[in-house]
């Protein structure tokens, strides 16, 4: 089967949500989870406009998930995750984190703490006088790094601060201070 062209595909976007629950009951499964969003969606918009939305979860762990929906149907979204009230006879409650148009972007802006806490579990760490944090990802030279403190991102649409290997080493030895770095 051919793909369609990127103008023929429908937009989406994408919501970060983190999921409450009240009282024991063991974990949220994401089959469980997912079939309680389209029983809210069919009940508040029936068949067609289920149909139209077609929510789909991308990633949830337990707590915190993605789903992905249609670009035009963000309230009806937003209606659908606040409707859902139980699964397995487990009262919850869906708080949306934000809307965004990659997957990327949706888990940077609104999901740090879990790039954080896989970082951490790596055990990398930078710890400057000006910065100190969690390497979230190395590619060549550039370093993204989660700050400890969240004021020395202020400005930025993520969380994160763009370095790279001659920020951390204070230049290199070969430098000449043109525009390369050569």
């Amino acid at each position: 089967m051919r793909s369609r062209f990127p103008v023929l595909r429908s937009r989406r976007r994408y919501m970060a949500f983190e999921l409450e629950t009240e009282g024991p009951g063991g974990p949220i499964q994401p089959k469980d989870l997912m079939g309680e969003i389209a029983s809210s969606q069919f009940s508040l918009f029936g068949d067609e406009g289920a149909s139209r939305n077609r929510i789909k979860l991308i990633a949830f762990n337990g707590r915190y998930g993605l789903i992905r929906f249609s670009h035009v149907l963000i309230p009806q979204t937003r209606a659908t995750l606040a409707a859902v009230h139980s699964i397995r006879g487990i009262r919850v409650a869906i708080h949306s984190k934000g809307i965004s148009g990659t997957i990327k972007s949706a888990t940077e802006k609104y999901l740090p703490r879990l790039s954080k806490l896989s970082a951490e579990s790596d055990g990398r760490r930078i710890e400057l006088k000006d910065v100190s944090g969690c390497i979230i990802r190395t590619q060549g030279v550039k370093v993204d790094l989660c700050p400890d403190d969240r004021d020395k991102s202020v400005g930025s649409d993520t969380r994160y601060l763009g370095l790279t290997s001659f920020d951390l080493s204070g230049g290199h030895e070969d430098a000449d201070g043109t525009a390369d770095g050569l």
